[in-house]
C-alpha cells in the first residue's frame, strides 16, 4: 500500500494530560477504572478524541453500549452524556449533564456511583450477552502478553471521497483474491467493514488489528478477509511519512502509556519497530461448529497466498475471560476440536519452575532474562540473564558442547557472544542437554535410539568425517559436501544458512550394514501460517532442490504435487532434510546405507501437528506428520522419536530430568 500524507488520514486516541490525571489513582473519574476491570460484568473504559476538533471523554461500556460518558472542554470542565434509554432505566439525574467545573463535578460523584451500580447490572442483561460478552472479555482482559489500546477503531479521513477511494483500495485486491479462489461455498461478500474492534500491542512491539466474532454468526466464514481489511487500513495510516507529535508510533506508544496510567494496562515496556507491521487477528468465541471454521481456514489460507502488505492472518479462540487461545492449538485441520493445551506456555512455566528452584545456578542466574522479539529486546523469566547463557547448557554436557561448536564454528541458534542463546526454551539447547554425553559415550546412543532404528554398534563419527575422530555424534551436521549449492564457494556453515539437522551419529546394523542417523530435534516450534517469503524466494528453492526433487527415484514423491507447495515450514525444512538423507546415502565417500532421519517431537506438541500446510496439500491428512508421510516413497526412511525417552536419569542425568520433566506443583 502506498505511503499516505500527513492531512490525509489520522489516527489519535490520547487524552489531554488534565484528563489524563482525573482518571488516575486517587483522581475524580478513578472509579470508573475500578468498575471496568472489577471483571464483574462485561464492563471497559475507552478513550476517545476527536482528532479534527480536539475534543475528547471517556466512555464506560457495558458489552456493545456506553452507560457513561465523561467529556472533557478544553477550559477543564466536565460533562455527563448517557443515552435516554440509560437515564430511564438507571435513574440518572436530570441536571447531571451540564457542564461543571472538577469542584461541582466531584459533589455529585457519589450518585453518579449508585446510578451505575443501578444500570450496569440491567445493561448487562440487554447489552452484555453474545457479541457485547465476548468484546468485552477480549478488550478488559488483563494480560502481559497484551494490551487492547482501542476499540471500534478507525482513523478519521480529509474527507468524504478520500475515505471512499481508501476504502476501495484497501477490500479490492481482497474481495478479488477470494473472487478468482474455488472455496466452494458461499458467495463472496460485496464489501468489508471499516470499523476494527480492536487495537492491540503484544508483549513483543507488534501491532495487531481484530476482528472478534461470536458464536452464532455465519459471517465467522469470511472473519479472515474482514481482519486483514482492517490490518490494510491502519498499515496505511502507520505506514505514514511524519516525524511531527502526530507520528504513529508517538501516538501508539502514548496511549499505551496512558492505558497503564489508569491502571487499565498492566505495564508493558515494549520498543515499537521503526517499521511497523499490522499483523490481521481473528478472536472466536469458543464453540463455533466444526464446518464454519473448516471455512474459515479455506478463507485463510486463500488470503496466505496473496501478498496484501500486511503479515499473515492469525486465528485465536477466546473464552469469556479473555484468554486466547490459538486455533491451531485447538482445532484440527478440518475444524474438528481438540482438548485444549498451551504447550509452549507450559514449557515456559516448568523452565521458569527450574529456573528458581535448581541447585546449579547462581542466584544471579534467576533474574528475568532479555530475548528479541518483534519490537526489540524485552525480559521475559524463561530467559538467563544474557551473562548467564552458557549456563543454559547442564554442567555435564557445558564444556563438551563448546568446545565442539567452537572447534567447527558451528552456530548458536540466536546465541550470545558467539555461545548459545539464553532463552531456555531452545529446542537447539535442550538437543545438546539431551545428546551432549552420547558425544563420548555409545551406549546412550544405543539405549536412546534403539527401539526406533536397528543399531547393533554405534560407530566412530570419524568414519563419516575425519575431523570428528572420537566422537559418537555431533551436532549440526551438513553433510560431507555441498549437494545442493547453499554455501558460499562450496563451504557450508554448520548451524546457519544450510541444510542441516540438529545431531547425527554413525551406527551399524544387526545385518552388518554401515548406517547414518540425522536427529531433527524440535520442542515448542509451530508454524502457523503460510511463508511469506516463499513466493519471493521460490526461484532461489527451485534451483537448488528441483533437480533433486524430480528424480524419478528421489525421497519425495512427487506425483501430483507442485514445487511451490513444499516451499512453506514446515514441510520445507522436513523436505531438505530428507534430501541431504538420500543425497549422503548415495554418496560414495560416506557409505552409509540406510541413512535415516529421525524426527524428534512430543506429542504433547499438538500445534506442531496443525501447522500451515498448502492448500493443494491438506487433503493428505489431518495432521503434518500425516501430510509429510504421505510424500515420501520410502516412509521407512522417516522415523519419529517421543522426547520423553530423555526423561531417565541413566540417560540424560537427574537435571535434564528436573528441567525438562512434568512439574509436581
Amino acid at each position: 500500500m502506498s505511503t499516505t500524507g500527513t492531512w490525509d488520514v489520522r489516527y489519535d486516541r490520547r487524552l489531554s494530560a488534565p484528563f489524563l490525571q482525573h482518571l488516575a489513582p486517587g483522581g475524580l473519574l478513578s472509579s470508573l477504572a475500578l468498575y471496568a476491570k472489577s471483571g464483574l460484568f462485561p464492563l471497559d473504559l475507552r478513550f476517545r478524541k476527536d482528532v479534527k476538533s480536539g475534543a475528547e471523554h471517556v466512555s464506560l461500556y457495558v458489552g456493545l453500549t456506553s452507560v457513561l460518558d465523561v467529556h472533557h472542554t478544553k477550559a477543564g470542565k466536565l460533562k455527563l452524556k448517557v443515552h435516554k434509554t440509560h437515564q430511564k432505566n438507571g435513574a440518572f439525574g436530570a441536571d447531571w449533564s451540564t457542564l461543571r467545573t472538577p469542584d461541582e463535578m466531584a459533589a455529585i460523584w457519589p450518585d453518579v456511583e449508585l446510578y451505575l451500580d443501578r444500570i450496569i447490572p440491567i445493561a448487562a442483561q440487554s447489552h452484555g450477552k453474545k457479541e457485547g460478552a465476548v468484546q468485552a472479555a477480549v478488550a478488559a482482559h488483563r494480560s502481559r502478553g497484551r494490551v487492547v489500546l482501542d476499540r471500534e477503531v478507525t482513523p478519521s479521513f480529509r474527507d468524504t471521497p478520500y475515505k471512499k477511494q481508501y476504502m476501495e483500495d484497501c477490500q479490492r485486491p481482497i474481495l478479488d483474491a477470494l473472487a478468482d479462489a474455488d472455496l466452494g461455498f458461499g458467495k463472496v461478500p460485496g464489501r468489508l467493514g471499516n470499523e476494527c474492534d480492536a487495537l492491540v500491542v503484544d508483549e513483543t512491539g507488534r501491532l495487531l488489528a481484530v476482528e472478534i466474532k461470536p458464536l452464532g454468526v455465519s459471517s465467522v466464514v469470511w472473519v479472515a478477509a474482514q481482519a486483514v481489511m482492517y490490518a490494510r487500513i491502519l498499515q496505511g495510516w502507520v505506514d505514514r511519512d511524519d516525524s511531527t507529535p502526530d507520528d504513529p508510533r508517538k501516538v501508539l506508544t502514548c496511549m499505551l502509556a496512558q492505558r497503564h496510567v489508569a491502571r487499565l494496562a498492566p505495564p508493558l515496556n515494549v520498543a515499537l519497530p521503526e517499521i511497523l507491521r499490522v499483523t490481521p487477528v481473528v478472536a472466536l468465541q469458543r464453540g463455533a461448529s466444526p464446518e464454519l471454521v473448516r471455512r474459515m481456514l479455506a478463507v485463510r489460507d486463500v488470503l496466505a497466498g496473496v501478498d496484501l502488505g500486511v503479515e499473515p492472518v492469525e486465528i485465536y479462540e477466546v473464552n469469556l475471560i479473555g484468554e486466547w487461545i490459538p486455533l491451531d492449538e485447538s482445532r484440527l485441520p478440518d475444524g474438528r476440536p481438540v482438548a485444549r493445551r498451551d504447550y509452549a506456555r507450559e514449557s515456559n512455566e516448568r523452565a521458569i519452575q527450574w529456573k528458581l528452584s535448581t541447585a546449579i545456578l547462581p542466584d544471579e542466574a534467576r533474574s528475568p532474562g532479555a530475548v528479541r522479539g518483534w519490537g526489540g529486546s524485552f525480559d521475559v523469566d524463561y530467559a538467563l540473564p544474557a551473562a548467564y547463557a552458557t549456563h543454559n547448557l547442564l554442567p555435564e554436557v557445558r564444556q563438551p558442547a563448546l568446545d565442539l561448536f567452537e572447534q567447527h564454528g558451528i552456530v548458536w541458534h540466536q546465541g550470545i557472544d558467539g555461545g548459545p542463546t539464553n532463552h531456555l526454551r531452545s529446542s537447539q539447547v535442550q538437543c545438546v542437554n539431551a545428546l551432549g554425553q552420547m558425544m563420548s559415550d555409545p551406549e546412550r546412543v544405543k539405549k536412546a535410539f534403539g527401539h526406533v532404528l536397528d543399531i547393533a554398534s554405534v560407530r566412530d563419527f570419524g568414519e563419516i568425517d575425519p575431523d570428528e575422530s572420537g566422537r559418537y555424534l555431533t551436532f549440526e551436521f551438513v553433510g560431507k559436501h555441498d549437494y545442493f549449492g547453499e554455501g558460499k564457494g562450496g563451504v557450508l556453515t554448520r548451524g546457519s544458512q544450510s541444510t542441516s539437522v540438529d545431531a547425527a551419529f554413525a551406527y551399524r546394523t544387526s545385518d552388518g550394514r554401515d548406517a547414518l542417523a540425522l536427529v531433527e530435534w524440535k520442542f515448542t516450534e509451530t508454524y502457523p501460517t503460510a511463508d511469506r517469503a516463499a513466493a519471493k524466494k521460490e526461484a532461489t528453492r527451485r534451483m537448488r532442490y528441483e533437480k533433486a526433487l524430480l528424480q524419478p527415484d528421489g525421497p519425495v514423491d512427487m506425483e501430483g504435487v507442485d514445487l511451490a507447495d513444499l516451499f512453506h515450514e514446515p514441510v520445507y525444512q522436513l523436505v531438505r532434510q530428507q534430501l541431504l538423507a538420500s543425497a549422503l546415502e548415495c554418496d560414495p565417500v560416506v557409505r552409509a546405507d540406510p541413512v535415516s532421519v529421525v524426527h524428534v517431537l512430543s506429542p504433547d506438541n499438538t500445534a506442531y501437528q496443525q501447522s500451515f500446510i498448502s492448500p493443494a496439500l491438506r487433503s493428505r491428512g489431518a495432521t503434518t506428520s500425516e501430510v509429510w508421510s504421505s510424500l515420501l516413497r520410502s516412509p521407512d526412511r522417516f522415523v519419529s522419536l517421543d522426547p520423553v525417552v530423555f526423561l531417565d536419569p541413566g540417560l540424560t542425568s537427574k537435571e535434564y530430568v528436573l528441567r525438562y520433566g512434568a512439574n509436581d506443583a
